[in-house]
């Protein structure tokens, strides 16, 4: 079982889709920053709902390792008694509570990555505007109904061999929901609001110079021939350089999930490895 911002729907499918009540992750091979943040607003959703999702953790191993250090605990809830280390984890699974705090998010964000890698200055400002963009979404959309007790924003980051992994998600209202407060777009699907936000710039303000954020991110990351994927209610547009953009059906969650894959080369960073580099202690094993 690989938990990665693809392989993770058929995740998704067996438990929303076929009602699967236990989840065994001790053969898992490969973990992602997405893969992570899916599962972690996952069985949140399931404790709300009263029908907790049982699950066989990794016990050992790079990928056990590599959970505990983004932040996935065996229980949910339960006190940590292990830090996060920037040695282990770019910068684990973190809350996006409010507007106040996002820039004070970038920047730890920032920080991190700065520790490890030594970033031009043009693409870490490119970085960071985009998430800007990304984390102010979630306090000025994923509750914008304010039906939402707690639509849980959460963002983390972690590079691999193909680049920076940057998650970010929620579960909120989603898309659909939150462009229907605009009172003049008439959307049938979660996939017309995809197509609405990303491919068309679209946002719940009607105002003028509102909105084309995630539209202008998403052709960023195409050019710069990385991976993006975004995700809400029962749709997600997946584009890599391979197999190009399309907008597939998947297992219907709520709010809004997005991973974004940035080449190490658009950093200047191509070729350079981490902290964590000791093969011993790889992301992603095989033989795990």
């Amino acid at each position: 079982m690989d938990l990665t911002i693809w392989r993770i729907e058929e995740t998704m499918s067996l438990i929303l889709d076929e009602g699967l009540r236990s989840l065994d992750l001790r053969s898992a091979r490969f973990v992602d920053p997405y893969g992570l943040l899916l599962l972690d607003l996952l069985r949140r959703e399931r404790i709300e709902r009263g029908a907790p999702l049982e699950i066989a953790w990794p016990t050992g191993g790079a990928v056990g390792r590599r959970m505990r250090a983004m932040g996935l605990r065996p229980r949910l809830f339960a006190p940590s008694t292990e830090v996060p280390s920037v040695e282990t984890a770019l910068q684990p699974i973190t809350p996006i509570d409010d507007e106040r705090g996002v820039m004070d998010l970038v920047n730890r964000f920032d920080a991190r990555l700065a520790e490890r890698y030594p970033l031009d200055d043009s693409p870490r400002r490119t970085l960071i505007r985009i998430m800007i963009e990304l984390f102010q979404n979630i306090p000025q959309h994923a509750n914008a109904t304010g039906k939402i007790a707690d639509p849980h924003g959460i963002a983390a980051m972690h590079d691999d061999p193909d680049g920076i992994i940057l998650a970010i998600g929620d579960k909120g209202i989603g898309m659909k929901a939150s462009l229907s407060l605009r009172g003049d777009e008439r959307l049938e699907t979660d996939a017309d609001a995809i197509d609405a936000v990303v491919l068309r710039g679209l946002s719940r303000f009607a105002d003028p110079g509102r909105g084309e954020e995630l539209m202008r991110i998403f052709r960023m990351v195409r050019s710069w021939d990385g991976t993006i994927a975004v995700r809400t209610g029962s749709a997600l547009l997946y584009h890599d350089p391979e197999r190009g953009a399309d907008i597939h059906d998947v297992a219907p969650f709520p709010g809004v999930q997005i991973a974004l894959v940035i080449p190490q080369r658009f950093f200047g960073i191509e070729g350079l490895q981490g902290v964590d580099a000791d093969p011993q202690d790889g992301f992603n094993e095989l033989n795990e």
